[in-house]
């Protein structure tokens, strides 16, 4: 006897609920909804990316990125959704001769007074920040920023989890089994036009991408 099809759709639901949760190591946010749920399980990045330097591929389920020499740059890409409160996971790893995965955004154009990106989450294997990053048209009077740091001991190929909250004008970063980084600015308060991703060396590898949007 085939199941009706209210069940039928019911328990896809539920197996896609199921499979969200086995790829997170947080417990799902409250009072949001899922925009972005990817598990790089095909073969071409689509069309809501955009790569500006390095290599960014689709290998056995995860996203590579790495540096091309010639670029003379960090492998950069962006991935579009409009965000505001919200929160942000993935599983990372680094693998061959991967330095550091830098995760974070730019301002929504027109909302501040500023040139280039807003902060980013930068991890290498041996620590973490939170940075707030120059602005371009004034690098002297509004430089680099950190506002959090910490050490870590991460190893080559072994997958990481990350969480990233971004809630008015303050961050939260975890990463699991570390101690969170936090930070604040009265420029995190703007929206964000799309996911920011670079990768610095050849080996960062990137699986599970979530993102939750906060309930208006």
């Amino acid at each position: 006897m085939k199941s009706p099809p209210v069940f039928r759709i019911a328990a896809l639901a539920a197996l896609s609920i199921l499979a969200t949760l086995r790829a997170s190591a947080f417990e799902p946010p409250s009072n949001s909804d899922l925009v972005v749920s990817d598990d790089f399980d095909r073969e071409e990045l689509g069309k809501e990316w955009t790569t500006q330097t390095g290599s960014w591929t689709i290998k056995d389920g995860a996203l590579h990125g790495a540096e091309i020499a010639p670029d003379k740059h960090i492998a950069a890409a962006r991935r579009t959704v409009t965000t505001g409160d919200a929160v942000y996971e993935m599983k990372f790893r680094f693998t061959g001769t991967g330095k550091s995965l830098h995760f974070g955004f730019d301002p929504i154009r027109g909302s501040l007074d500023k040139k280039g990106h807003l902060f980013s989450v930068i991890v290498t294997r041996n620590n973490w920040k939170i940075m707030k990053h120059l602005d371009k048209n004034k690098p002297k009077e509004d430089p680099d920023l950190v506002l959090a740091t910490a050490e870590n001991k991460l190893q080559i190929g072994v997958w990481y989890h990350l969480r990233v909250t971004t809630w008015k004008t303050t961050v939260k970063a975890m990463i699991e089994g570390i101690e969170p980084l936090n930070a604040s600015d009265p420029s995190f308060g703007v929206n964000k036009p799309t996911l920011v991703f670079r990768a610095s060396g050849d080996g960062i590898e990137i699986d599970n991408l979530r993102v939750w949007k906060a309930k208006q």
